[in-house]
């Protein structure tokens, strides 16, 4: 299958390096943001969600408005509405954007974040109730009308008069590391998503999502995110990286200062374990940012020229990757410079290798 080039939405222009608040809005750099992504060749977005954010769905309904073809990753949290509600939502959305909706069930990491919004489950029981969500809303987008009662929900005559425009349904993207996480994955999630690690350890992760999915009498597909640092040279990359280091490590002590530090939704033991190994693994994967903002675990970066990091990222693509969720820390220059450099490379290294296999 071609491969999928997904970009992360901001609301406003923020990265590490220059944070802004959550909870301002930008309008005007909203549909510069968004049309920039259409132009410059990706496929898709996520429009990420958290306790206090602003609401992805309301983002979602908005840009798609003013765009054409740009698809929707749409970060979203079960338990808060009824699953039949959501996919109603969802399938709606589904038609004014003329089937371009994905959905990305978030179960959350923090008990202290989804207590926030009234949630008291366990991580363990908020995946189980994922399962029984993304389940019960695809019930309805296949149109079926149906009685439930299950560990979580309970309906009679379930239904909706509206069902999504995309015949195969709604995709449904789903991550977490967790047993019951790669659990639920593989019996109801369309695509795994995951952020980047060593080949090794991603291979290992990936292997074990297909495995479940074997056991559900299923296939899965895989999206893995990281964020990249390009330059014409490989020493004008990590001048880049450097650059970038010193910003988001000033900007950290800025925070800091004004009791604002940026919080990791938990610890990444993950990175911690591999920043034991050294920042710099695999040749080309970094962890320097993560250090820097103790350990954040959606810092970690591929380094280099488009050409080393289209072969970095070809080499996820042969353990089974096809969708790729990149960003830098430059939100507008970025999408351009990948735009014109790294997105036609990774396309046209993709095609080759379906040429081939």
């Amino acid at each position: 299958m071609p491969i999928e080039i997904i970009g992360t939405f901001s609301h406003r222009d923020s990265s590490e390096s220059h944070p802004a608040p959550i909870g301002q809005i930008d309008t005007d750099f909203i549909r510069t943001l968004t049309q920039s992504f259409e132009r410059n060749g990706f496929d898709r977005i996520l429009i990420a969600q958290a306790a206090s954010w602003p609401d992805g769905l309301v983002f979602a309904s908005h840009l798609a408005a003013f765009t054409e073809k740009l698809k929707l990753m749409i970060a979203h949290r079960p338990g808060f509405i009824a699953p039949t509600m959501a996919a109603r939502m969802f399938a709606t959305l589904d038609g004014v954007s003329d089937g371009r909706v994905g959905v990305h069930i978030i179960s959350a990491p923090s008990d202290t974040e989804t207590q926030a919004d009234g949630d008291f489950l366990t991580r363990d029981e908020r995946h189980l109730r994922s399962g029984e969500y993304i389940a019960l809303m695809q019930r309805v987008w296949r149109g079926e009308t149906f009685d439930h009662d299950g560990t979580f929900f309970r309906f009679r005559g379930a239904h909706s008069a509206v069902t999504p425009r995309q015949q195969e349904g709604i995709p449904i993207f789903f991550g977490g590391l967790s047993e019951n996480a790669l659990t639920v994955a593989g019996a109801h999630a369309d695509i795994y998503a995951f952020g980047v690690d060593t080949l090794d350890n991603s291979r290992t992760l990936i292997d074990r999502v297909r495995s479940e999915a074997v056991r559900a009498g299923r296939e899965i597909d895989f999206c893995m995110s990281t964020r990249i640092i390009l330059g014409e040279t490989e020493e004008a990359a990590w001048d880049k990286a450097a650059e970038v280091l010193e910003q988001v490590t000033a900007s950290v002590a800025d925070l800091d200062r004004r009791g604002l530090a940026i919080s990791t939704l938990g610890k990444a033991e993950r990175i911690e374990a591999m920043a034991a190994e050294g920042l710099l693994l695999d040749e080309r994967l970094w962890i320097g940012i993560n250090k820097a903002t103790r350990f954040q675990k959606a810092a970690t970066t591929l380094v280099g020229t488009p050409e080393q990091v289209s072969d970095a990222l070809m080499r996820y693509h042969a353990l089974g990757v096809r969708r790729f969720l990149i960003s830098g820390y430059s939100l507008l220059d970025d999408i351009v410079e990948f735009g014109q450099t790294l997105n036609p490379l990774l396309r046209e290294k993709a095609e080759v290798a379906h040429i081939q296999a």
